[in-house]
């Protein structure tokens, strides 16, 4: 089963932001933690 890569949204701009250099370390976790929370309710 394919993946499904989500553009924009709260959970694409978390991606964004993770993936970037430029990104603050407070940026990171916030987008880190908003991934997770993604990851745990929509894909199981």
């Amino acid at each position: 089963m394919a993946k499904t890569v989500h553009h924009g949204g709260k959970v694409g701009a978390a991606g964004k932001t993770l993936a970037s250099n430029s990104s603050s370390k407070s940026a990171k976790s916030k987008a880190g933690t908003i991934l997770a929370n993604h990851k745990n309710s929509c894909h199981k």
